[in-house]
């Protein structure tokens, strides 16, 4: 039902922005006052054809009433670029950035990242573990990676998919600042 008051409220707020009456949308998409007040009142779910008769007569696109619906009534999150939000984790204090690749609220199985790894003024020793697994791939620069006492030199394209639990750690060794495609597996928060 809360989609439906969603898509209700969504029709109202556009037609009282459009200065229309009940009785003029009525008119216009040969619809009865009282059945569009239904729909607004959400007392009645209107099919897809309604829909899409109210939508033409509001001059807007079927799809603006399932815009902005509440995250936890869809399954997929579309995060466009510029939307990115930098997020705080533990190689935060350390200067690493961290971008969510995704806007899901609820708790899911993976986390993807973008980070960026500045230019290292020193030598990072700080290593991270937690549960899970983890992919990680360098998109631009080059990064020295730490996985246990090893040290693996990756540059653009170069990927490793690996066991969260085992201390590691990324580093740029450029003179650019790098970026790399993390996504953590199995870490819940």
């Amino acid at each position: 039902m809360m989609i439906e008051k969603q898509i209700a409220d969504k029709i109202k707020q556009v037609r009282k922005s459009k200065n229309l009456t009940l009785e003029a949308l009525g008119e216009k998409v040969n619809l009865s006052k009282g059945l569009l007040s239904r729909i607004e009142n959400c007392q009645v779910s209107p099919p897809i054809a309604t829909l899409s008769k109210i939508a033409k007569g509001l001059d807007v696109s079927i799809g603006l009433f399932f815009e902005d619906l509440d995250e936890e009534t869809r399954n997929y999150a579309v995060t466009l670029k510029d939307q990115r939000r930098q997020i705080i984790r533990r190689g935060s204090k350390i200067g690493f950035a961290y971008y969510s690749l995704t806007q899901l609220k609820s708790t899911h199985l993976i986390n993807p990242f973008i980070v960026k790894y500045p230019v290292a003024k020193k030598k990072v020793t700080h290593l991270f573990d937690h549960p899970g697994e983890e992919f990680f791939m360098v998109l631009k620069g080059e990064v020295e990676f730490v996985y246990g006492k090893e040290i693996i030199i990756l540059k653009s394209g170069d990927t490793i998919h690996f066991d969260a639990t085992v201390p590691h750690r990324g580093q740029n060794i450029g003179t650019e600042e790098s970026e790399c495609l993390v996504i953590v597996v199995g870490e819940i928060g």
